[in-house]
């Protein structure tokens, strides 16, 4: 049988000997022969799995919705534990700004199209509730890290800001903010596979890797219902379109190990 690829995205905050511990740890618990790839990001994945439907990937639980979505993978194993507590997604605005109804016209900053808490779920949230966020905000920026998201509302140079509750914490420390939206916990991330991943890979992932802990990891089994957040916000938006959609143009950047 040829390698497994497993696909692991720089969200997953691994490193190069890290993921090759990983390598070995899930080879040892599934006998199955893995080859690791770095990805640079997991909004790549898409376009990935379009291509290679016979691909092992770690992503993040919206991005595993959306594959599921697009009927490209499903999700076998949850992937958390202390390492990997969720946030939940939130909207932190300054002072002035009362509730929803008073962002028409606002400056926004997001984190980056790439991002669950920072962009997507947000989005995801005001969309539930039939409003347009490009429509609603006067201006929009991306911050590129939920730090710099966090510099900008505190030096005034948004008027809210998509962040997770985490970095929530950094604001509010240092500047008169309140919070106005939270929704979550998000999903914990999940390791998926392709449609072409033979049915017997999947369950020798599943029996090995089902009660495993790795470092500051814990996989476990993917329940029912473990992406449903997503979903029952997507049942209620007024538009289904995916933000990661357009990185089909970009060029895939994968480092194999």
């Amino acid at each position: 049988m040829k390698p497994i690829t497993l696909l692991v995205p720089a969200s997953a905050h691994l490193s190069t000997d890290s993921l090759l511990d990983l390598v070995e740890v899930i080879q040892h618990q599934t006998g199955l022969t893995l080859a690791a790839a770095r990805l640079s990001s997991a909004a790549l994945l898409p376009q990935i799995f379009e291509r290679s439907p016979d691909v092992v990937a770690w992503a993040p639980a919206y991005v595993a919705f959306v594959l599921e979505r697009m009927h490209l993978a499903s999700s076998i194993l949850s992937v958390g534990g202390p390492g990997a507590s969720p946030h939940s997604a939130v909207l932190v605005a300054r002072r002035g700004i009362e509730g929803l109804a008073d962002l028409a016209g606002r400056r926004v900053g997001w984190v980056s199209r790439f991002s669950t808490t920072g962009y997507d779920l947000p989005r995801l949230y005001l969309e539930s509730f039939g409003v347009e966020p490009d429509a609603l905000f006067g201006a929009q920026r991306f911050c590129g890290t939920h730090s710099a998201a966090a510099d900008a509302i505190v030096r005034g140079e948004v008027d809210v800001v998509a962040t997770h509750s985490g970095a929530m914490k950094r604001v509010f420390g240092r500047t008169a903010a309140r919070l106005l939206v939270s929704v979550g916990p998000v999903p914990a991330d999940v390791i998926v596979a392709g449609v072409g991943v033979p049915g017997r890979v999947c369950e020798c992932l599943v029996r090995g890797l089902g009660a495993t802990r790795f470092g500051r990891f814990e996989f476990g089994y993917a329940r029912d219902g473990h992406l449903g957040l997503f979903g029952m916000l997507h049942e209620h938006a007024f538009d289904l379109g995916d933000c990661l959609l357009p990185v089909r143009s970009e060029k895939v950047a994968i480092s194999v190990h």
